[in-house]
């Protein structure tokens, strides 16, 4: 039997759609991670943070969490919370074998001559199994055991929400990023055994439950609970141009820095500490208070195009993504003697080849959904999944939003 309190949420949620801000942001997301995790090349000098205290990574977290309200609230409110629950972890399962995966390989090419990750293991297997049990993050490999965390939770923050305990899961959240602030979970105050990398998860969850929570209210048909104001508009676009011009060391007075840059470009970001978050939140105003009749301006363009084509097919682009930093990595010796234009054309190629496991992924989908639908057809049984919806401009499922 259905909870009587979700009823106005079920009548309100929308049937599935994708949304081509969303997907072009998060195309964006994994470019420019792409091209960050790269050896030195020239085009870092335009994507390391470079409009501000805020990077790509923020943006990949609570668009995430935004589309995971969209895609599992639908689910909670046609299949019920054990089914929430059931999708939720399976894909959480997903992200993890995938992260194994990828360790794994990584694991093997260090053996194989490439870049040791687990140099501070005695043996292969001692540091296969602390990868396998996340207790051990290496560069390239912080990003996904969060975001098996956060799909485990997620059933939980959108049941929760849907019972109004909103403010709850909100004051819950936030008491952890102020944990984060004072020092918990940092690596000084974690065991020598626990090595998380260099995101602490009790600070970047608040900006995957700020993204759940704005999902929600937006497929709930509830709208935004911020207005649009154009006085907030000038002072999102006035603290975006000062702390651009903080970023880039241009408002100093004499030898008198208003702070202490590389610190907020690296220890902070680990920490989301409330600098990167006001400037974070003040890009995030400006994208959402754009019209939508931009975007259908700059829907047909290409790069438009490739970057929503990404966006749909964010976990096997990811992948690659760390497939390719590595190999890359791996040869930072013959990179560095590279010229500057020839690692630009790398880092350009790095980029574009994030295509190919999107293709990749596509032709798996429509492969798939055409057995399904033969399969059905021969059973004369009606259509009823996913793949029904699949067109030829969508070739996503709304599972591949599960970021």
């Amino acid at each position: 039997m259905k909870d009587p309190s979700k009823s106005a949420v079920m009548d309100a949620w929308p049937s599935a759609v994708r949304d081509p801000r969303i997907d072009t942001l998060r195309g964006l997301f994994l470019v420019v991670m792409m091209v960050d995790h790269l050896p030195q090349h020239p085009l870092l000098h335009f994507t390391v943070q470079s409009f501000g205290f805020v990077s790509a990574a923020e943006g990949f977290v609570f668009v995430s969490g935004f589309v995971c309200a969209w895609v599992y609230g639908r689910i909670l409110v046609k299949d019920g919370e054990a089914a929430l629950r059931r999708r939720a972890w399976h894909r959480a399962r997903d992200i993890y074998l995938t992260h194994l995966v990828l360790y794994t390989l990584v694991l093997l090419g260090g053996l194989w001559g490439g870049r040791q990750i687990a140099s501070r293991f005695p043996d292969f297997w001692t540091g296969w199994w602390h990868g396998a049990l996340l207790i051990f993050q290496p560069p390239f490999f912080g990003i996904l055991p969060m975001y098996v965390v956060f799909l485990l939770l997620t059933p939980f923050l959108l049941e929760q929400m849907t019972r109004g305990r909103t403010l709850l899961i909100g004051s819950a959240s936030v008491a952890l990023w102020l944990a984060a602030q004072w020092g918990v979970g940092s690596p000084a105050h974690n065991p020598s055994w626990l090595q998380l990398g260099r995101f602490n998860i009790l600070a970047w969850q608040l900006l995957f439950v700020a993204g759940v929570y704005f999902g929600y209210r937006k497929a709930a048909g509830r709208g935004s609970p911020l207005r649009a104001s154009r006085l907030l508009l000038v002072f999102s676009v006035v603290l975006v141009a000062l702390l651009f011009l903080v970023r880039h060391k241009v408002l100093f007075v004499g030898n008198l820095k208003l702070v202490d840059v590389p610190t907020v470009l690296g220890a902070w970001k680990s920490i989301n500490h409330p600098l990167r978050l006001i400037n974070f939140a003040a890009f995030a105003y400006i994208l959402w208070y754009l019209p939508r009749s931009i975007d259908k301006k700059l829907h047909g363009l290409s790069a438009f195009r490739f970057l929503r084509y990404l966006g749909r097919h964010s976990l096997q682009v990811f992948a690659w993504s760390i497939l390719v930093a590595y190999t890359a990595s791996s040869f930072r010796v013959s990179w560095a003697a590279l010229s500057p234009a020839w690692r630009t054309l790398l880092a350009v190629a790095a980029a574009l080849s994030l295509a190919i496991p999107a293709w990749l992924h596509q032709r798996w989908t429509l492969r798939r959904a055409n057995s399904f639908s033969l399969t059905t057809a021969n059973t004369n049984a009606p259509v009823g999944t996913p793949f029904a919806a699949v067109g030829a401009n969508d070739l996503s499922l709304p599972a591949d939003g599960e970021a």
